[in-house]
């Protein structure tokens, strides 16, 4: 049986570990994380997983707005 706390869990511990991720890799962690025979009846929790990813990506953008920019990555290269 699939348990969606503990994928919800999974979900949130790979986000913290691969800050720099794109949406597509989390999309691709959740549908490797859901069984396939779940996908349909758990749609919405993939797409509710990545409006999360997207939301916390946007404020870590706010806290940060060099975060995950071409430009930031050759600023921290000076500033060393």
């Amino acid at each position: 049986m699939f348990d969606k706390n503990h994928f919800k869990e999974a979900f949130r511990s790979w986000v913290q570990r691969n800050p720099t991720a794109s949406e597509e890799e989390a999309v691709t962690f959740c549908q490797a994380n859901i069984p396939a025979s779940c996908i349909a009846s758990h749609y919405w929790l993939i797409e509710q997983s990545v409006q999360w990813f997207k939301w916390v990506h946007q404020t870590r953008a706010i806290d940060d707005p060099f975060f995950d920019s071409d430009d930031a990555t050759e600023a921290r290269k000076f500033v060393c």
